[in-house]
This record gives C-alpha cells, sequence and structure tokens, in this order.
C-alpha cells in the first residue's frame, strides 16, 4: 500500500476529506507526495459529471488545514479564461464587438507609439495581437494600482509615453496584429474595456454572469468568497521551509477597498482580471464546461445555456498560430503557446511541445494554464465538451523542474499521463455531450432598484408572452403579459427584488412551449 493511499485511509478515520480508491486517484496522490507539493486538487468530468477527484497536503500549512473539494485558490493566468467567457457573452449580446478599435469603448484609448493610425481591438487584446508588453513599468503600475484603489491610476499612466509609468518597452515593435507576445496587461485593458461597454464594474460583471447563475463560490475579489477559511495559502521554499507568498489571512477577511466610489471603465486592473480569480478545482470545472460547451448546470440544479452554438464557435475560433518562418510571428514559450482563440490557449497543436494528455487523439484542448507565487494551475477541455480537467497545487518543495516531453513542467506532465485512462473512458463511453437544452438562457445582470430586465430570448416565439419571475425558492414575484419583442429581446419589468438568484419564465400567451431564464440581483 502506497504512503498516499494510508494516509487517504487515516484522513478517512479523522473525519476529513479524502479522495476515492479509483486507481488514477490513488496515482495523482503519490505523485503529489513524491513531487513534495504543499497541496493539490485535481477534479475531472466526463459528461458534465466529476469522474476523477484527489486532493493532497494543506491549504494552510500553519494551522494544518487540509486541501479539501471546497478549497478556494488563487488560479493565476487561467482568470484570463473567465474574462473571456464574459468578453464572449457580451459579444454575443451585440453589448462588445471583437472587431472594434477600443476608441468604441474608451475616451483615450490605448495607441501603439510605433504604430499610431492603426486602431487596436478588442480581439487583439484577447489574442495577445495588440502589441503591449508587460514593460519595465508594469510592475510599479500594478502597486500603485492595488495601493491606491478605488483611485488607481489611468491606463494612460503605463501605456502613453507621457504617462508616469510608462518605459519604452511597455510596447513591442510590432504592428498590432501582427505579433503574439503574452502581456498580463492586455486583461488589465480588456477588462476596462468591458466596463466601459456595459457601464458595470468587472467584478459584479463575474458575479451576475458566471458565480452567482452557477452557484460558484468564486469571486475577483476575495470579499465574494464565502469562507476566507477555505482560501489556500501559496508556498514557495525558502531557506528550508515553506514560507506563504499569497493569501496568508489566517481566518481572517481582510477589509479590502471600498469601491463604491469607483468609476467602470477607468482601470479595472485593481481586480486583477489578469490572474487574481479565486475559485476551487471543483468550480473551475463548471467554467471549463462552459467555455468548451457553453452550458453546465446552474445554480437552481437545472442545465443552463451561456452561450450559443454561434457564438462558442466564435469563442473557440483561432486567433494566432505559431509560425517560425522569417524569425517567428510570436514568442511560443518554448513550444508552450503556439496556437490562442479569443482568450483560450489552444493546445496539442501539433505546431510544438504542448501535449496536455499524451497520445490521447484530441487536438486541440480548449483552455489556460497559470503561474504565480508558488502556484501552478490548468485547466483544459476537449473540443467537443465531453471531457475537461481541473489541476491546481499551492507550492512545491524544490520548485517547478522542466518536462520531459513537453513544455509544460514534470508534475504537471505527471498528472496528464495520470488522467489519460479517464478520458480515454470518458470518450469510450456513450454520453452524448452536456448540452443544456436551448429552451434555456441567461438574463441580466441586475441592479437594486432596476425597474427593467432584457431577456434575449433563445426560441422563436411570437408576443404576447406571458411571463413569471421566481425567486430562488420558487416563490412567484411578478408575472404579466409583454407584446413587445425588438431584435429578439424581450424588456420585462421588475418588481423590487432582494439580492441573489432568480428566475423567469416566458411562454406563448396561447402555450406552453417556452423557456426559463436566470438572472442574479447584485448587492
Amino acid at each position: 500500500m502506497g504512503a498516499a493511499l494510508r494516509s487517504c485511509i487515516l484522513s478517512l478515520l479523522v473525519g476529513l476529506q479524502c479522495a476515492g480508491v479509483y486507481a488514477q486517484d490513488i496515482e495523482i496522490l503519490n505523485i503529489a507526495e513524491e513531487h513534495n507539493l504543499a497541496g493539490l486538487s485535481v477534479v475531472t468530468r466526463c459528461g458534465g459529471e466529476i469522474s476523477t477527484e484527489a486532493h493532497f497536503g494543506f491549504r494552510d500549512i500553519g494551522r494544518k488545514l487540509p486541501v479539501t473539494p471546497t478549497t478556494t485558490f488563487r488560479i493565476a493566468s487561467i482568470s484570463k479564461a473567465a474574462v473571456a467567457l464574459l468578453a464572449a457573452k457580451l459579444a454575443e449580446e451585440g453589448t462588445l464587438a471583437y472587431n472594434a478599435p477600443l476608441s468604441a469603448y474608451l475616451d483615450t484609448p490605448p495607441q501603439h507609439p510605433g504604430h499610431p493610425a492603426i486602431n487596436i481591438t478588442v480581439e487583439q487584446l484577447l489574442s495577445h495581437t495588440s502589441g503591449i508588453r508587460d514593460g519595465a513599468g508594469y510592475g510599479d503600475f500594478l502597486t500603485a494600482t492595488y495601493a491606491s484603489a478605488p483611485d488607481a491610476p489611468l491606463l494612460e499612466e503605463v501605456l502613453s509615453p507621457n504617462g508616469a509609468y510608462y518605459s519604452s518597452n511597455m510596447w513591442g515593435p510590432q504592428a498590432p496584429g501582427a505579433h503574439f507576445q503574452y502581456a498580463n496587461l492586455n486583461f488589465g485593458v480588456l477588462a476596462t474595456v468591458m466596463e466601459a461597454a456595459t457601464g458595470w464594474r468587472f467584478d459584479q460583471l463575474f458575479q451576475a454572469w458566471l458565480a452567482g447563475p452557477y452557484g460558484l463560490d468564486a469571486g475577483f475579489r476575495i470579499q465574494d468568497l464565502s469562507n476566507i477559511n477555505a482560501l489556500a495559502v501559496l508556498y514557495r521554499q525558502e531557506n528550508g521551509q515553506w514560507t506563504a507568498q499569497a493569501d496568508e489571512f489566517l481566518g481572517v477577511m481582510p477589509e479590502g477597498p471600498d469601491w463604491s466610489t469607483y468609476y467602470p471603465g477607468t482601470n479595472a486592473v485593481g481586480f486583477a482580471p489578469q490572474g487574481g480569480l479565486r475559485i476551487s478545482a471543483r468550480d473551475l470545472g463548471v467554467l471549463t464546461q462552459l467555455w468548451t460547451t457553453g452550458a453546465a448546470q446552474g445554480a437552481d440544479g437545472q442545465p443552463l445555456q451561456f452561450l450559443s452554438a454561434a457564438a462558442l464557435s466564435d469563442l473557440h475560433a483561432p486567433q494566432w498560430s505559431y509560425n517560425s518562418a522569417n524569425g517567428g510571428n510570436g514568442n511560443n514559450y518554448g513550444g508552450l503557446f503556439n496556437m490562442w482563440s479569443r482568450g483560450l490557449h489552444l493546445a496539442d497543436s501539433g505546431l510544438g511541445a504542448d501535449q496536455v494528455i499524451p497520445d490521447a487523439g484530441v487536438a486541440p484542448f480548449l483552455g489556460h494554464p497559470g503561474e504565480a507565487y508558488g502556484l501552478i494551475s490548468d485547466a483544459y477541455g476537449t473540443p467537443d465538451g465531453h471531457w475537461n480537467m481541473t489541476l491546481v497545487t499551492n507550492g512545491k518543495w524544490e520548485g517547478y523542474s522542466p518536462g520531459a516531453s513537453s513544455a509544460f513542467y514534470r508534475v504537471e506532465e505527471d498528472i496528464f499521463a495520470a488522467l489519460r485512462d479517464d478520458l480515454l473512458q470518458c470518450t469510450a463511453q456513450s454520453h452524448d455531450r452536456w448540452v443544456a437544452p436551448q429552451a434555456s438562457a441567461m438574463a441580466g445582470p441586475v441592479r437594486p432598484g432596476d425597474s427593467t430586465l432584457r431577456v434575449h430570448i433563445p426560441l422563436a416565439l411570437n408576443p404576447p408572452l406571458r411571463f413569471t419571475i421566481l425567486d430562488a425558492t420558487g416563490q412567484q414575484l411578478q408575472e404579466g403579459q409583454s407584446m413587445v419583442v425588438e431584435g429578439g429581446v424581450l424588456t420585462l419589468p421588475l418588481p423590487h427584488l432582494s439580492a441573489g438568484l432568480h428566475v423567469g419564465t416566458v411562454v406563448p400567451a396561447e402555450g406552453n412551449s417556452g423557456f426559463r431564464f436566470l438572472f442574479w440581483v447584485l448587492n
């Protein structure tokens, strides 16, 4: 019996969470032990249902708190995939346009100093082809933003040659659209654009569109988490001991900035859209399901469509692929980044060392990796959305060593290999791809006091239409009839609603075949 399996059984005896006794679970626990990880969560889903789950080690070493299924992690750059999901939803609704210049949303949009006549577009931010770099000024700008939030410096302070934090290497020499260079600041600019387009703070968009309707204990502000004690500390080994690098709050929720005076669309970097999402591996699997299938189970336990098939196709469509001719058309990070969509890493592209599950016959995997403060994270799904995996570890004693056969780290390679049988078993099963019925839709978001709600109709329905609005317990709060449908959008009157999840139904006045929708009312 392996040491990890022994510790699993002992954990069960003292009432701690422990993975099941499936072979791949035990193999993952042994990998975690062999690599001297501080803690680890690995979850896979097949057809929307969890098929493998393994949790190891400690989320807080000093307080001896174990990693459990509800442990939340600051998942680093996988956060960008969540931002891409929100952008895809806004694009589907017509609030945002992928090919629109940033001047359509920002009064003072970033302009490449070397190519001022070329407009930067939303999809160039998503695909890291805007020309923006994380130059020498980025770190000081980030520090100033966090320190002074909500009264943070504007984006032009780091991207304009006259800015207080500007450095000449904040821009690459190539024209926008011509060259791939992964840059965190792209997503800070993108989140600011999304705020300007909607009038909503970025963190509120995430809560209203994703966390609330899908029942995720997650957020871009620590204060959005339900339990500060469930948050994992991120570690590195320093001077022979585990040393906290981030998120060590000792069970005390930090107060955080007062965002009530913040004006959306000025500088959303303060919400860390580039890497600040905190979420469990379980809930991250729900987001992965959304960016692969466009649908997942809603907070009310029913299937809930987030993106239409067309919007999902737009999200997945490759926007850049690596070409080494004439010096190359981008930095592919040693073979890891070879193809990019509108915000997603398309791995196993066949263009480099970006293999996720070896010899699985799947290409590309859709997702994103992450790394920060000692943490390593991965979230990838198959292109048909039938299988996905999430992996998060909050520290490795000796640091991360290069992979033997890919551009991923060795510990990632070992865990990916251990998940291969799970993937093959899933693809061999006869489950249909998990897709919510088209008679389910998202609506909102809604602020307290809003008097109307815009609902995008997913079916061909002719007015007059009957509607009802209920709270999460099923209590009816509003009913009525609407004659007006414009551009596939139904505008409904709202009663005064409390914060939280609400459900609505719409059916023809002369029939019962309609659809249901969910929306979230923010505090």
